[in-house]
């Protein structure tokens, strides 16, 4: 539900989107995903489709020549899964990013992080029954000869094991996936964007449970109960709640029956009444308000979890925050002054000023604005391309800066989005936000007239949930002219 519902929009979350979408098909147990499309993975193949570029890779925000690498390798997983749950998926599509994984494999890894995204890629090529021994010496030897011993305790050896495994390589396949440490025994923790504990813990266990069933047994209970913190705690990203959906489903089927569940009501009465369980890995009951205790039962070996879900609003509006992110967030005039009312209209300047206040840059930041009543965005006309060069193509061009975004006033800024999303009631930046406090202003125009409440604008980390700032909410009057 999280990931259905999520708000972000780069390559790698609506794959994840995909993800939850495409395991609840395969698990009725948890309900059907509607969609307007009829076909729940229509919208992520077509973004996948939009974004592809000549090479068969992926653009982060759209199809661009410069490939994101990890989003892509990513993609390339979603679409192997999906070939193998029996989905249709795009012509040409696969065999493309397939073009690019070969290639990828074949170049030189210049961090450990490069030599694990090289793994994955033979791996996924090898899963598709394409031969990549080729490719596997290459990433053999990359991580013999630059990464000595340490590549063997990173997520790196479970793809190349895995890959060991798919080949029939047994004796290879069990000897190196036996020394990689799960989450809790690591301390080697780098800044990577797309790397976590929860992460490594939820890929770990989603090759183990799929190619060396036969150590399900020995997995100790911290990395369930670390990726089931995360999940309860808040501290899931879109990535690591797709990889902890990949983990648990190939789980499930390599434990298969897990034994007898049971779940009751314990009423202020003190009788205890039992609930009528429906079939499936994961039953799922209504818990009445009147129930003073909840009362949970298992028989089998297996270990086996619950969780109690919540659902409502806030009753107050949420106060100035700041962990990790300051921001602040001021309505003005054209000429830059502060400003509380505006007439119908007239256009005005909302400036968003935000800035890191632990670490010296925050990567991967969603910036959310919304917009009170009564206003709208204003895009700006952006300079035509240009078309002087003989045999160049104008469009081809490739914008950078503010040339590049649909809104904001360069001249009134010193911060530059990597991506805007220009929605109806609100504004959505993507960002690195540095230390030095840095500003974003963008034109919107009065349209109906009354007295507005403005939600405080808000900063999150989208891979490091620990970091977020919450500004102040304001109030703006709009006046007929």
């Amino acid at each position: 539900a999280w990931l259905g519902d999520y708000p972000y929009s780069c390559t790698e979350q609506l794959v994840s989107k995909g993800v939850a979408a495409m395991i609840i098909a395969s698990r009725p147990e948890f309900g059907a995903v509607r969609s307007k499309e009829g076909q729940p993975l229509a919208a992520v193949f077509s973004t996948l489709q939009s974004r592809a570029n000549d090479q068969g890779g992926f653009g982060l925000w759209a199809s661009s020549p410069v490939t994101a690498e990890v989003p892509t390798a990513y993609a390339a997983q979603f679409l192997v899964e999906a070939q193998e749950r029996g989905v249709r998926t795009p012509n040409g599509l696969l065999s493309n990013t397939n073009n690019w994984l070969m290639r990828f494999a074949g170049t030189p890894a210049s961090s450990l992080e490069g030599l694990r995204q090289r793994a994955q890629a033979v791996y996924l090529l090898a899963r598709q029954g394409i031969n990549p021994r080729a490719l596997l010496a290459n990433v053999e030897q990359e991580a013999k000869n630059r990464y000595g011993k340490v590549w063997q305790h990173d997520l790196a050896a479970a793809y190349i094991a895995s890959t060991y495994r798919l080949l029939q390589r047994s004796a290879d396949a069990d000897r190196t996936i036996q020394d990689i440490p799960w989450a809790q025994q690591k301390q080697d923790w780098g800044d990577e964007v797309y790397y976590g504990a929860a992460i490594h813990d939820a890929q770990l266990l989603y090759l183990t449970a799929r190619h060396f069933p036969n150590r399900i047994g020995g997995i100790p209970s911290a990395p369930l109960q670390g990726i089931a913190a995360a999940v309860s705690g808040g501290q899931v990203t879109s990535l690591s709640a797709a990889y902890a959906l990949y983990a648990l489903d190939a789980y499930a089927k390599a434990v298969g029956a897990a034994g007898k569940f049971g779940i009751g009501q314990i009423g202020k009465d003190g009788v205890d009444r039992g609930f009528p369980l429906p079939a499936g890995s994961m039953p799922k009951v209504s818990v009445p308000a009147g129930a003073a205790r909840l009362r949970f039962s298992k028989e089998g070996s297996v270990v086996g979890y619950y969780a109690v879900n919540e659902s409502g609003f806030d009753r107050n509006p949420p106060a100035p925050m700041s962990q990790g992110i300051e921001i602040i967030r001021e309505f003005a005039d054209m000429n830059g002054n502060p400003l509380t009312q505006a007439k119908v209209g007239q256009e005005f300047l909302i400036r968003l000023r935000l800035r890191a206040t632990k670490n010296d840059k925050v990567e991967q930041v969603a910036v959310v604005d919304l917009l009170p009543g009564g206003v709208e965005s204003v895009l700006e006309l952006q300079p035509v391309a240009d078309s002087s060069s003989p045999g160049a193509d104008p469009a081809s061009a490739q914008r950078t800066g503010f040339g590049a975004l649909p809104i904001g006033v360069a001249a009134k800024s010193n911060w530059v989005p990597e991506h805007v999303d220009v929605r109806d009631d609100r504004l959505v930046l993507y960002g690195t936000v540095g230390r030095d406090a840095g500003t974003f202003s963008y034109r919107v125009r009065a349209t109906n007239p009354g007295l507005f409440q403005a939600p405080p604008a808000f900063a999150e980390g989208m891979y490091d949930r620990k970091v977020s700032g919450v500004g102040t909410a304001g109030r703006l009057e709009i006046t007929k002219p």
